[in-house]
């Protein structure tokens, strides 16, 4: 699992580096990362005004509670106030009339209904109404002096009232009867609730400027939801929406909630003591087209960001990205046809045509010394020709030295160690000769020189031989350094020329096979015959002597296993290594 983990690792690594491989990327991520902190800070200051903006229906819808409330509270205060102030200074009914009179004027006919009420909802003595509004305000003297507390909510055909009452003592009025009466005031509260300018609804009806894309209905007990602008034609929020609004408020501790609708806003709380308001606030046409301005102002930072970082992108490509992969060709021409073009234009940067200058330089002191360097070579090729030439007609003539002393020589052992010795200096002469004239100075082809040298050493052992012996090479293509291969050159001529001298005695046929096969860097040499074996030859005392003392000699010299098989003939078989860096092909 380590193991996995690790390799992940790298492999994320490894994709990262690749991605900040070129220039062009490391050059991107420079211009991005000091661009993107800038563009980071603009876009969350105007992402934040943008929040502020979106949330303006909220904040409305909330300020328009706590306006209700502090309206209404203020309104009943200041009426109940005007009720005990009236109450206090009755004394008989043409002063209670005159004192309804004053506050109905004083108030500027904000009261639909002042008027004296008894315990049986019943209207007495004095009482003065708005004009026309009296008939809807009457039928609200009875339930003004059930209500528990002294200001409440009534609600008469869809429309929402304020009723206020205030205990009268009988004294006041010189009443000899017992029964309770009460100062009543009710007013309106569709046209007060807000104090606010108002402007002209959609629909034609009005509503206070606090209220512009915004509906408000009160929720008064036992009434339901009342419209807060009887003229609007409003319609009432969704049961499901009021029901999670009441829901919410029990968790706060002022009693107060708030949802957010798809596009619109509901805020509910409690107001004046005397019941609760929901208000559903709409963003404002000059909000969403600000919103709108704030957006395409995003978007236009990000293009214009884009724009700028394409821009650079493009004069980063044509002064930074062109010159040098201008350079790169010439660098990469020079490589392959050995010729480095200079040129690179004045609009490139100081520093590529410095490069540029000092890479030119460089490659024509290369050429220059490159040159040298193949003269030598070339002087040393034709001094180690020469050398090889030379030695191959010192080794000639050693043979041939050797063979006209042992013609002159009559003991035929004695005449047959010189034929011996001749044979090896001619194998050695055969190997120079392929090193000169093939100009194989390095390495040397071993089809070519096996053939060659095993016709000489048939030729060499005589007409008789030749007509009886016949010889199969197959050296497999493999190509081998001088020093190796002239230890395989004495191997396989001592080895020929003892098969050819032992193992075909009389009248005998066969067959002499030379064979070399490569299994990676292990190179291996077989020289077989289907003559009368090394050990029936050996028992005549004929094979053993300095011949297979120098093929153990030769095999130890280039670090060689030596194995000799018989069975049918004799097999001597040869393995060697070859370093990996002089491996033949």
């Amino acid at each position: 699992m380590l193991q996995q983990r690790k390799k992940g690792m790298l492999r994320v690594a490894f994709c990262f580096a690749r991605l900040f491989d070129s220039v062009r990327a490391r050059m991107a991520t420079i211009i991005i990362g000091s661009v993107l902190p800038v563009a980071i800070l603009g876009t969350i200051l105007i992402w934040q005004d943008y929040g502020n903006l979106s949330r303006s229906s909220e904040r409305r819808s909330e300020i328009a509670v706590r306006e209700i409330d502090q309206h209404l509270r203020h309104d009943a205060e200041r009426t109940v106030a005007m009720l005990q102030t009236l109450s206090d200074s009755m004394v008989d009914d043409d002063s209670a009339r005159r004192l309804l009179q004053l506050a109905q004027s004083a108030s500027g006919t904000r009261y639909c209904l002042l008027a004296i009420v008894d315990s049986d909802g019943a209207i007495a003595h004095q009482l003065t109404t708005t004009s026309g509004s009296f008939k809807s305000c009457e039928s609200g003297a009875r339930p003004a002096i059930t209500y528990e507390k002294s200001a409440a909510i009534w609600v008469d055909n869809g429309r929402p009232y304020l009723s206020v009452r205030v205990p009268v003592s009988v004294t006041s009025l010189n009443r000899s009867d017992d029964r309770s009466t009460f100062l009543i005031a009710i007013e309106p509260l569709d046209q007060t609730a807000i104090p606010s300018q108002t402007h002209f609804s959609s629909d034609g009806g009005t509503a206070p400027r606090l209220m512009t894309n915004a509906e408000a209905w009160l929720m008064a007990p036992d009434a339901g939801l009342v419209s807060l602008c009887s003229d609007c034609g409003w319609p009432p929020p969704d049961g499901a929406i009021i029901r999670k609004l009441v829901s919410l408020a029990t968790e706060d501790v002022l009693g107060r909630s708030s949802l957010q609708l798809s596009s619109r806003f509901c805020a509910y709380g409690p107001v004046g003591g005397v019941g609760t308001v929901v208000v559903e606030a709409a963003r404002l046409p000059q909000e969403t087209r600000t919103m709108w301005m704030l957006g395409v102002w995003i978007a236009l930072v990000l293009a214009l960001l884009l724009a700028g970082l394409a821009g650079v992108m493009i004069a980063g490509h044509r002064l930074v990205i062109h010159p040098l992969r201008r350079l790169t060709e010439a660098v990469q021409e020079w490589e392959r046809a050995g010729a480095f073009d200079a040129s690179v234009s004045l609009s490139a940067p100081q520093e590529y045509r410095k490069l540029a200058w000092a890479f030119g330089t460089a490659t024509r002191r290369l050429a220059r010394r490159e040159q040298e360097l193949q003269k030598a070579v070339n002087h040393q090729k034709i001094l180690l020709g020469e050398i090889h030439h030379r030695v191959k007609n010192n080794l000639q003539i050693v043979a041939s030295l050797l063979s006209l002393q042992g013609s002159r020589i009559r003991d035929d052992d004695v005449r047959q160690e010189f034929m011996l010795a001749r044979d090896r200096v001619r194998t050695l002469e055969t190997l120079h000769r392929h090193l000169y004239v093939e100009g194989e100075l390095e390495s040397l082809n071993m089809n070519s020189f096996l053939d060659e040298l095993s016709a000489q050493l048939l030729t060499a052992a005589g007409q008789d031989v030749r007509s009886r012996i016949v010889m199969h090479v197959d050296a497999g293509g493999i190509v081998m350094a001088p020093d190796q291969a002239t230890s395989i050159a004495l191997i396989v001529s001592e080895v020929v020329s003892n098969a050819l001298k032992f193992a075909f005695p009389g009248d005998r046929h066969g067959t002499i096979s030379i064979s070399m096969s490569r299994t990676g860097n292990l190179i291996t040499l077989i020289i077989a015959d289907d003559g009368i074996g090394l050990s029936t030859s050996a028992d005549n005392g004929d094979r053993e002597g300095i011949g297979l003392q120098l093929i153990r000699g030769f095999a130890r010299q280039i670090s060689a296993s030596l194995r000799v098989e018989e069975g049918d003939g004799t097999r001597f078989i040869v393995e060697y290594s070859v370093p990996a860096n002089r491996a033949p092909t």
